[in-house]
């Protein structure tokens, strides 16, 4: 195998571009993350598209004889490294091809410059022959035809030259003809191309909502320094920068704008922290005056809004109470009255994201069963939805964070972790399997917006993960010193819990682009994955009392089940059954039970189990979710729910359940730990200062523990772990996220 001599130093291949002299890969003009050894080989790929790359010539390249490794080990790694760089998959390639035992073929369609890149990033189609010959050829044949050079006589008069002249000037024009068409169809081929580039630039935005004309983006913006977010306007081409055209004060933001279909107005939601009140609100599309619409109950149940095509209704997802099912409602913009139109079942979360389609026939929506997301579609009337049971049509057990409807309202393009990292896909209306869209790069894609005119596509792309930290912590239950970083990855970390004897920690991984369980010393040395759902959610691990087995819960029929498994690894023995809910389970200190979270009855309360399956009863009558039992095994503390705040304690054979703190906040239902001597929570108490509480047993008052500053914790996932001996802590924390609106030009739905 030879290398080019002519290889030009940027290669462009979908959303991304490999700049070999400076050995970076971008992904829409952002730096991605890669090291050099997974860059090389993708070099060596980029020099020879299409054709195999055996094994042997990478370690010749890069392996020499004189290098003493692991070859086949450090391959691997580097493969997987670069799969990872390019959110590429083994089994479903789009740019690294495996071909077993001989080596790897870069299969997709390259574009080379040497030039500096430019703004927008073309994604080019496989290259076909062409039906004309190349502009260069048409000029080289142009000069054979010259005229010739004056002689002294005249030319004699000959019929035939006469004819091969004619024939000759017909030639020429026919090629020029040709040349000018090819020019033409390759202009236009290139001006079809897919681009693809941030929309502004900007760090933490998203929410993008296209005008209908196409032309204008709204979002939110949250600021250069982390503020609050508000709604802006882009003009798509413009040099001006966007538009800001809402403003409020301290502790308020704004999110999920949506335009009137006539494009003078748009509708946004409003949240005001402090006294945590969310409502819909409307302004000109140029901004002004605002006008307060609907007071919205559960502001955690909300995540998009929508218009009807004729005007006349605001679509949006709330419920009476945070502890009931979130339905899908319609406000009547002549009326302000709302109507719901959905019923979700009792067992589920609810419904949300409610998307309206072009022809204002339909309204899709998500329903959601514990972090198992699918897609419904329901035929509408005049905006008023019909009473009959909305379609299912998408059966992924995954995640939806997101859909828009094509300009035809025959298909639905939507975000899924169906595959792991969530990604864009596209499916009929009418159900069916599911294409994934090729334009995703190394974050997360989500809340796709489609243009009326379906040529534009815009997406929120997160980079995000969290790690786990880890600090020591006195005798008296503070933390010493500045947390250090302990179990970290490009994924998300979380779930930490210590193994009563001390010598290991369990915690949930995505770190192979699935949350799976993993298994790693005390130090964080060792990492060993113990689950293979390779499906959706599997998480909140919590130990045995000896040290031996470990609970968690997973989804691998689309609802949550807890399930143990040996902490050595092996085969995970299933405990609940049916088609409930059952989750977030806990051991007794003697090992006889599990304590989980169940909304068999139609509620969530917590229940009990034997680890064998048998034997479950109700404990709490008045909501209950994740509960953990005192170290003696008198009393369950635990959350009443995802959304709802505050501690409480019952006793485990059940009866009084008495509230202990306003804290944990909404979504912090896993932040809290329970010791021998008290329980660590957070909350905003008595200082004044959010943080991390310990409350004493003995004196039955909180002090401070930490305070939290520039970390945030990751609420919404179990975070807080305690060592046996309390004297360190293990925490998850968000690492800060990369989050921009990307855009999609030339998109063909």
């Amino acid at each position: 195998m030879t290398t080019s001599p002519q290889l030009p130093s940027v290669i462009r291949f979908g959303a991304y571009e490999a700049d070999l002299l400076s050995g970076e890969l971008r992904k829409s003009g952002i730096r991605l993350k890669i090291q050099d050894r997974p860059f090389q080989i993708l070099a060596i790929l980029l020099e020879h598209p299409g054709l195999v790359v055996t094994r042997e010539q990478l370690q010749k390249r890069l392996w020499p004889e004189d290098t003493f490794v692991d070859f086949e080990h450090g391959l691997n790694t580097a493969i997987n490294k670069l799969r990872d760089a390019l959110s590429d998959e083994a089994d479903n390639p789009r740019f690294i091809e495996t071909l077993p035992k001989r080596g790897y073929r870069f299969i997709a369609p390259v574009s080379a410059s040497a030039a500096p890149r430019a703004h927008l990033h073309a994604v080019s189609p496989p290259q076909k022959p062409t039906p004309f010959p190349t502009p260069a050829i048409l000029t080289a044949e142009s000069s054979v035809i010259s005229a010739p050079a004056p002689s002294a006589a005249p030319p004699k008069y000959r019929p035939t030259t006469y004819v091969a002249a004619s024939a000759m000037l017909l030639l020429c024009a026919g090629l020029l003809a040709a040349w000018h068409f090819f020019s033409r169809s390759r202009g236009a081929a290139e001006s079809s191309e897919i681009r693809i580039a941030p929309l502004n630039g900007l760090p933490r935005e998203g929410d993008a909502a296209f005008s209908p004309d196409g032309n204008q983006v709204a979002f939110l913006w949250a600021g250069e320094k982390r503020g609050y977010a508000h709604i802006y306007v882009s003009q798509i081409g413009a040099d001006a920068s966007p538009r800001q055209i809402t403003s409020s004060g301290e502790g308020i933001f704004e999110f999920a704008p949506v335009w009137s279909p006539d494009g003078h107005y748009i509708a946004f939601f409003r949240f005001n922290n402090k006294e945590k009140d969310l409502a819909i609100y409307v302004t000109a599309a140029l901004g002004g005056s605002e006008r307060r619409l609907y007071k919205v109950n559960s502001y955690r149940k909300v995540d998009a809004l929508d218009w009807s095509m004729d005007g006349k209704y605001l679509a949006f997802s709330d419920s009476p109470s945070p502890s009931e099912a979130s339905r899908i409602f319609l406000l009547s913009l002549d009326t302000l009255q709302v109507h719901p139109v959905t019923s979700p079942p009792p067992s589920t979360l609810g419904d949300t994201t409610p998307a309206f389609s072009p022809d204002g026939k339909s309204l899709a929506f998500v329903r959601d069963t514990l972090d198992v997301r699918e897609i419904f579609v329901l035929p509408v009337s005049g905006g008023s939805p019909a009473q009959i049971t909305p379609t299912q049509i998408t059966f992924d057990q995954a995640d939806v964070q997101g859909i828009t409807w094509t300009p035809q309202s025959d298909k639905l393009i939507f975000a899924s972790s169906r595959r792991g990292q969530t990604s864009l896909w596209r499916i009929s209306a009418k159900g069916g399997t599911p294409q994934r869209l090729p334009i995703a790069g190394a974050g997360w894609a989500m809340r796709p917006a489609l243009s009326r005119q379906g040529n534009r596509l815009a997406y929120t792309s997160v980079t995000y993960s969290s790690s786990i930290w880890r600090a020591s912590l006195s005798p008296d239950h503070k933390v010493i010193g500045p947390l250090e970083k302990f179990i970290s990855s490009t994924g998300l970390e979380e779930g930490p819990q210590y193994s009563p004897d001390g010598k290991h920690i369990v915690f949930q991984s995505t770190r192979t682009g699935y949350h799976e369980i993993w298994r790693a010393d005390a130090d964080g040395s060792n990492p060993i994955q113990l689950t293979h759902f390779a499906k959706n959610l599997t998480g909140t691990p919590r130990w045995s009392p000896d040290s031996k087995w470990i609970s968690f819960d997973s989804r691998p029929a689309g609802h949550s089940e807890v399930f143990v498994i040996n902490a050595e690894g092996g085969q995970p023995r299933q405990v609940t059954e049916g088609d409930s809910e059952n989750g977030v389970a806990s051991w007794s200190p003697d090992g006889k039970w599990l304590y989980f979270a169940s909304n068999r009855g139609g509620t969530w309360e917590v229940w009990r189990i034997t680890p064998e399956g048998n034997s479950s009863a109700r404990i709490t009558h008045h909501g209950g979710f994740t509960a953990i039992p005192s170290p003696d095994g008198k009393f369950l503390y635990y959350a009443k729910g995802r959304d709802v705040p505050g501690l409480w304690r019952v006793p485990v054979e059940g009866g009084e359940e008495t509230k202990l703190f306003d804290g944990p906040p909404v979504g912090g239902w896993g932040y809290f730990a329970v010791t021998a001597d008290g329980i660590y929570v957070p909350d905003v108490s008595s200082p004044g200062k959010a943080g991390l509480y310990f409350y004493s047993f003995a004196t039955k008052t909180s002090s401070l523990a930490w305070s939290v500053d520039h970390e945030e914790p990751d609420n919404g996932a179990p975070a807080l772990g305690i060592s046996p001996d309390g004297g360190t802590m293990v925490i998850c924390l968000l690492d800060q996220p990369l989050v921009y609106i990307m855009l999609v030009d030339n998109f063909r739905p």
